[in-house]
């Protein structure tokens, strides 16, 4: 790629009041009492590769000219803050998405009991001598309720005369339960309340309700028979708003989980994106939904958390809204034939799952009903409106046994005959294997460990074997964990006890991108013990690798470490640790990536003393093709990308390949731009200012006087970015986008508390949120600000 700071036709100044320039191929040494500038839009080339820029001219503070900007906002506009409807609306998908490390605080020294773990361990693996297995019925039903209220009997839907007894649980989840304003705003949950009390009327006395958990529209309820519920422990729930921070909160899920004696099981329900074409869009819905739900971890003392798929048995429901890509006359034909086969062989979902794209591992009940969407509400008609949208099983019932437990059985599938809606209502009823302690037995096989812990017990000297003392991870990603094994064997005559510790002065057992699994343990002879380490670059440990130091053009530490594994009463074990992290423009600072002229990876930055870039060229090179090819989508900001090809596209920012080169949405290119601020290591606010920055962010003028102080590039990047959020915002008809949104979304990534802050440990309160929004907000609608 050709130097940027060589291309003679990018000019982008800002003449502060000092004067000094700043441009694209400009020192940073410029002072930042700057005002007034405009921004016009030109063309370069950058490596043959045709880049529109919105380039900032010789007047002071960077705005686009365009007719919206020319009407005169209202004084009271200029001065309002983002509305506490929005603010609300945004908590729990900022809770949920925010980037944050994967790994907890676990590299510390710390004690651990490996006696009371390692019985606890045995006592897991002799688990089906001191348990019995009981048959229990699950009842699963979704319904896509289309705004409607409560009007019809629920019987023919949650009462199967064909079942001769009654289910042990029920776990009953709805869709677009509020399709009100007010509900998507306000996250209104009121519209429950009349569903979860048709629901116990139609369940009558013999069921209490163990929990429901509502996302806007979404809502799940779990309920069991009376006998059960004091033998269900650790009920926990969750939700995942999808879209960019959450910001979509008619889409997501909501999980619900339990240990139902001593099985765990977790029930999800979902809404996924709609449309026929959206089937990526669907994919990738799914797999946010499956990372964002967290519980926490009862059993661990580390505060550790599992995931959906650490259960015995996980059922996900919902409106998934998978479509059946065949003409609608076709469709049709067939549902009169009752041909659901070959509807089902090109319904895609199915296609999906046998691709290995979506819902890995999970299985659906043969379907024999007719597609349950769309009906003109109130009828038994298909859609008859000019739409005429194709029939489409989108209401789905699938489940996933954990390895380690036995597969359900299928007792039905079936949809029921509410006309309500324009969906059916559907239902699954299932056998699971339930595991139930024998308190004599377990007692027994308790102690039976625990005189085995005895009997191994002497002064005799311990002897392992570690099946490697080197471990090569080979090229480390930005964010992209890498694991690998190591086998620690007990060889000798004696118990064994291992513990990772500290080298030599020092408090920690590794570096913080790395995890040791587990920390100690304890092995009986020839017993082993599988030892898992993970390499993790996030945001918080990727300038140790990406950024130079000045004086040596070096990165500050190299992806090495040497860890000591001590055997109690014997030797110590040394493993070496290595790796080679590939440098990128994510995860790095302001100031380091505007010496990159050329990609930054597999080359170094210019020396401090010539000139830098004004702004990063990957931070212009997203703005750009957004600017050119993306504008007026509906969603922009707002529906989230696809990961590969936001991997993709982070490739190409490193390389300088052309964007051309690869396939992608424009909203992955969208969201690559919002994870690109969220990951600097240290935000276009720098963290000294973020406290000033709440203070100010009341006043608009106050607003002004802050962003003045800014770095340099840091000031530049601001303005540059408010001006392309301004041009975004004349489109507002077309990307149906409001500048509270998108006051919210950037002022996340914009303005972040230290990860050293005691205010980083825990989510954004709404008064917080408010106030770095609101900065944001001035930005985007008083002319005062820009002018």
């Amino acid at each position: 790629m050709g130097d940027i700071q060589n291309t003679d036709n990018i000019e982008s100044n800002i003449d502060n009041n000092n004067n000094n320039n700043v441009s694209l191929e400009s020192s940073s040494s410029s002072q930042n009492n700057n005002t007034n500038t405009t921004t016009t839009t030109t063309t370069t080339s950058v490596d043959n590769l045709q880049v529109g820029v919105l380039s900032i001219s010789d007047q002071s503070t960077p705005t686009i000219e365009t007719p919206n900007q020319q009407q005169q906002q209202q004084q009271d506009d200029n001065n309002r803050g983002v509305s506490n409807e929005t603010i609300k609306a945004s908590l729990d998908g900022l809770k949920h998405n925010s980037l944050k490390t994967t790994f907890p605080n676990s590299t510390n020294h710390q004690y651990i009991d490996v006696n009371t773990q390692w019985i606890t361990n045995k006592l897991k693996e002799r688990e089906s001598e001191f348990t019995e297995k009981r048959g229990m019925s699950i009842f699963l039903g979704t319904w896509n309720v289309n705004g409607k209220k409560p009007s019809e009997s629920l019987d023919p839907w949650l009462k199967d005369p064909s079942m001769s007894l009654q289910p042990d649980i029920y776990a009953i989840g709805f869709q677009e339960l509020d399709l009100t304003a007010e509900a998507l705003l306000l996250g209104d949950t009121t519209r429950s309340l009349p569903w979860e009390q048709h629901i116990l009327n139609t369940l009558q006395g013999d069921y209490v309700k163990l929990l429901s958990k509502q996302l806007v529209g979404i809502l799940l309820c779990v309920y069991v028979k009376k006998e059960h519920k004091p033998h269900i422990a650790n009920v926990q729930s969750d939700i995942a708003a999808v879209g960019i921070m959450g910001m979509m909160g008619n889409k997501g899920g909501v999980a619900i989980r339990f240990s139902f004696y001593n099985t765990t099981i977790c029930i999800l329900n979902s809404h996924l994106n709609a449309h026929m074409d959206n089937v990526l869009r669907r994919n990738q819905d799914m797999k946010d939904i499956s990372k964002n739900i967290k519980f926490i971890n009862e059993s661990s003392t580390d505060h550790s958390t599992i995931n959906i798929f650490d259960h015995d048995q996980l059922f996900w429901i919902g409106d998934l809204n998978y479509r059946i890509p065949l003409p609608d006359n076709e469709v049709k034909e067939k549902i009169k034939k009752k041909d659901f086969y070959n509807l089902f062989l090109v319904d895609q979902l199915n296609q999906q799952m046998k691709a290995g794209a979506v819902f890995e591992g999970f299985q659906e009940p043969p379907i024999s009903f007719a597609p349950t969407y769309k009906y003109d509400a109130g009828t038994e008609e298909y859609d008859s409106s000019e739409k005429k949208r194709t029939p489409a099983w989108c209401d789905r019932i699938l489940w996933k046994t954990h390895k380690k437990a036995e597969n359900v059985g299928i007792l039905s599938y079936k949809r029921a005959e509410l006309i309500s809606s324009d969906h059916r209502p559907v239902s699954a009823s299932f056998v699971i294997k339930i595991k139930v302690v024998i308190p004599d037995s377990k007692n027994r096989i308790y102690q039976e460990i625990v005189k085995e812990l005895d009997k191994k017990e002497n002064d005799s000297m311990p002897d392992a074997n570690i099946s490697t003392n080197m471990v090569d991870f080979e090229t480390i990603k930005f964010m992209q964990p890498i694991s690998k094994q190591l086998i620690f064997e007990n060889i000798g005559q004696v118990i064994a006890r291992f513990q990772f510790i500290p080298k030599l002065d020092e408090t920690i057992l590794c570096k913080p991108w790395l995890k040791i699994s587990p920390l100690a343990g304890m092995m009986i002879p020839k017993e082993k013990v599988t030892i898992d380490l993970t390499i993790y670059v996030d945001n918080l440990t990727s300038g140790l690798f990406n950024i130079n130091n000045n004086s040596t053009n070096s990165t500050n530490e190299s992806m090495d470490d040497i860890l000591i594994l001590h055997l109690e009463n014997g030797k110590d074990y040394f493993i070496s640790i290595s790796g080679k992290f590939q440098k990128t423009c994510f995860g790095n600072t302001l100031d380091n990536l505007v010496r990159y002229p050329h990609p930054i990876r597999n080359n170094l930055p210019i020396p401090p003393e010539q000139k830098k870039l004004s702004i990063p060229k990957e931070l212009w090179r997203i703005i750009d093709y957004i600017y050119y090819n993306g504008l007026k989508e509906e969603g922009l900001f707002i529906k989230s990308g696809v990961t590969k090809e936001m991997e993709l596209i982070r490739d190409c920012l490193d390389t300088a390949e052309p964007f051309s080169s690869i396939s992608f949405s424009i909203h992955s290119m969208a969201e690559t731009l919002i994870r690109f601020l969220e990951s600097l290591v240290e935000p276009v606010i720098p963290f000294n200012m973020y406290q000033q920055a709440l203070d100010a962010s009341s006043s608009p003028l106050s607003c002004k006087t802050l962003v003045s102080h800014l770095p340099s590039v840091n000031y530049n990047v601001f303005f540059y970015l408010i001006s392309f959020l301004i041009e975004t915002l004349s489109n507002q008809k077309e990307n149906d986008l409001k500048p509270d949104q998108l006051a919210i979304i950037f002022s996340t990534v914009l303005l972040r508390p230290s990860p050293q802050s005691q205010l980083s440990q825990f989510p954004p309160d709404a008064t917080t949120v408010k106030k770095k929004a609101d900065l944001i907000l001035h930005f985007l609608i008083s002319k005062d600000l820009i002018n």
